[in-house]
């Protein structure tokens, strides 16, 4: 059975120049080759990203957090094709040429559980979600993820875990083992200092929901809260990604109706208010699951992670995908608004 730690429903610019080239040499050429018109202003099809640089072939590999000057790149990665046969480990690779280096383990996080990562809009702070054993757990707890935050500013720099005002809660006694209540992931921090992540608690809205601990006037975070409106319902509203502007929200449903399992939706916040979430259509969205989308620094691209079949192969195995946002309408008109 596939651990719901990660399965969700079932389961600052650019330096010139690097535009598409983002995808890293294979996939880039990939695109080229199987593109039959390169003026063609039909929508370009989703592309592995960076397939080679990152090692994803037979490795499950998440999404990836970019640098706001799209020189780095940290991403979870398992070295299996099976969630639960080993841990999702951080890595890390730097801008090499038109693509990235070899990866590079983050050792301060080796052999436990990370999930999506992001930086601060500053570049200063990594993000990320980390299921390490801390005292406060207690016994017996099945995967507690907290969220922490790494300076990356310091060498030799400890992670922080990001806990109070009720943002990281105590995973133990009767919730221990009780589906993915009090896990907290996938943390991002606003240019007004807004810290959004999602989680399942018995107070929240529903299973899983989007919250937000909106920043306090004399530094740190307000008490994490639902993120009001209709992101969040009695089912499961998880994968959220919000820009660094904080006015807009790239989430996941599985029950809103689209392509398939789970799919990607925008939201966007208008005088404090989020809008309905609507599906980005079949350009990024498959009759797999496609969850946890971000859209690079440079806005140019959107990726995500997906079970879609690679090639001839069967789907299941979940991949790092890219997709342009001028083949996403509405994406695109959000953007521009």
């Amino acid at each position: 059975m596939m651990k719901q730690g990660f399965i969700y429903a079932a389961a600052a610019t650019f330096a010139t120049g690097a535009g598409f080239a983002l995808l890293g040499n294979s996939a880039a050429q990939s695109a080229r080759d199987t593109s039959a018109d390169a003026t063609s202003t039909a929508p370009r099809a989703a592309q592995l990203f960076a397939p080679e640089d990152l090692r994803q072939s037979g490795r499950i590999t998440f999404t990836p957090a970019i640098s706001p000057d799209g020189q780095t790149l940290y991403f979870p990665q398992a070295d299996c094709a099976l969630i639960w046969e080993c841990p999702q480990e951080l890595f890390m690779a730097k801008r090499e040429g038109s693509g990235w280096s070899k990866p590079l383990k983050v050792e301060v996080t080796a052999g436990e559980r990370v999930e999506w990562p992001s930086f601060s809009p500053d570049g200063r702070y990594l993000l990320f979600s980390w299921a390490t054993q801390r005292a406060r757990h207690g016994r017996d707890v099945f995967e507690d993820f907290d969220l922490y935050r790494l300076d990356l500013s310091r060498e030799g720099a400890e992670p922080e875990p990001i806990d109070e005002p009720d943002i990281n809660r105590i995973r133990s006694g009767r919730l221990a083992k009780l589906r993915f209540v009090h896990n907290e992931t996938a943390p991002n921090l606003t240019v007004d200092g807004d810290l959004y992540f999602w989680t399942e608690r018995l107070d929240g809205v529903g299973n899983r929901d989007v919250y937000v601990a909106p920043a306090a006037p004399g530094g740190g975070f307000q008490a994490a809260r639902p993120v009001e409106g209709p992101v969040n319902s009695p089912g499961n509203d998880a994968g959220a990604w919000v820009n660094p502007a904080g006015d807009l929200m790239l989430v996941n449903y599985s029950d809103r109706g689209g392509s398939g399992s789970t799919d990607v939706f925008l939201s966007v916040k208008r005088d404090d208010i989020w809008s309905d979430p609507v599906n980005l259509g079949a350009s990024i969205n498959s009759a797999n699951n496609d969850f946890a989308a971000r859209i690079t620094p440079d806005n140019q691209h959107v990726l995500f992670t997906s079970d879609r079949p690679v090639g001839a192969a069967e789907p299941g195995l979940f991949q790092v995908w890219s997709v342009p946002v001028s083949s996403i309408p509405k994406l695109k008109n959000a953007l521009s608004r």
